[in-house]
């Protein structure tokens, strides 16, 4: 029996961090993240190896998320084809594009030489003639480590972002999606530690931490690059970073963020949100994610041009259904969209 949905959100009205600026120059917007989670095309196919297998009701499911998001543009991760985003996005209401890493019948291949790719969902209503999209291959970096179990070098690229430019109320707006390097949610990059403190021991993140470090760095040249071109920037996705992190030590601040918004050049300040930690995604689960790492990113001065600015997330419902305790809560997704709606 289908059980009722709790339609779960938690909002941040955002006029402290914008100012009283905010002169609502321009008509509505809403963009959007998500990460869905290893989303294959099969039914009880789960994508990779250590994927969770879905069923028809999990694709139902996911389907109503994605219409209840209603955003003008939105960035998906751990997509495996377009086949799979066409399980749950219309493409009759949406654009449907997966990055240029994609292989077509990759999908097809062993789930142990599977992979996962970014990919873009935008409306046909907002923009009937698509626009310009491409992969930013800059992201897809080779990711150099040791194998899970440290006998073996492991060397494979990281996943690509995807830029969207067009323009909204005479504005020229460039949007990215990202999915960043996971595993170094909150270690320090400033000076990458090479082996833990107390013990000794070498520091097994030391490999993640600068690759994300690496793509840090491109990350910051890409919106001071579109910013001087006169483009706003928002960037949305899995920055796999818990930007919003306050550290025992309250003189070392969460070096990603203050990195990306060191306030230089002049002009150029950014907001992102949600703020605050998560009690929205899976509230319900122990091994939840207590701090944001799906956010959305933007530019001040463009945020200045609505009369209302509010990043909302958005749970995914049947919190308490028990077939998804635990971690086959995957088959919807471990993540939940991310919205920035724009009056």
């Amino acid at each position: 029996m289908e059980r009722p949905v709790k339609h779960a959100a938690c909002a941040l009205v955002l006029f402290a961090t914008i100012g009283s600026a905010a002169q609502g120059l321009a008509d509505g917007l809403t963009l959007a993240t998500w990460n869905v989670a290893d989303l294959h095309h099969e039914t009880g196919e789960p994508l990779r190896n250590w994927s969770v297998a879905r069923e028809d009701v999990d694709y139902s499911r996911l389907a109503a998320t994605a219409k209840r998001l209603d955003a003008d543009v939105i960035a998906l991760q751990e997509i495996g084809s377009p086949a799979a985003l066409e399980r749950i996005f219309s493409s009759e209401d949406y654009h449907l594009i997966v990055s240029d890493r994609y292989v077509p019948g990759s999908e097809m291949l062993p789930p142990e030489e599977r992979d996962i790719f970014t990919a873009l969902a935008i409306s046909r209503a907002t923009f009937p003639k698509l626009p310009d999209v491409r992969t930013v291959q800059a992201f897809s970096i080779q990711h150099v480590a040791l194998s899970r179990d440290g006998s073996a070098e492991s060397i494979r690229p990281t996943r690509s972002a995807m830029q969207v430019d067009f323009e909204h109320e005479g504005q020229k707006i460039s949007f990215l999606n990202v999915h960043l390097k996971s595993s170094c949610h909150q270690y320090p990059l400033r000076n990458v530690e090479d082996q833990d403190f107390f013990t000794g021991r070498a520091f097994r993140s030391r490999f993640d931490c600068r690759t994300l470090k690496a793509q840090l760095a491109i990350l910051e040249n890409w919106i001071e690059a579109r910013h001087a071109l006169g483009h706003h920037v928002v960037v949305a996705g899995d920055f796999n970073r818990r930007l919003n992190l306050v550290h025992r030590n309250p003189t070392r601040h969460e070096d990603f963020w203050a990195e990306l918004n060191d306030g230089t050049p002049a002009g150029l300040e950014l907001s992102k949100g949600p703020e605050g930690k998560d009690f929205v995604c899976w509230p319900n689960h122990e091994k939840r994610f207590e701090e944001h790492i799906d956010l959305i990113v933007a530019d001040n001065a463009f945020l200045q041009l609505f009369a209302s600015v509010e990043f909302e997330k958005l749970g995914l419902g049947h919190d308490d259904a028990p077939e998804y305790a635990d971690w086959d809560r995957k088959r919807l997704s471990d993540h939940c969209p991310v919205l920035l709606r724009l009056e």
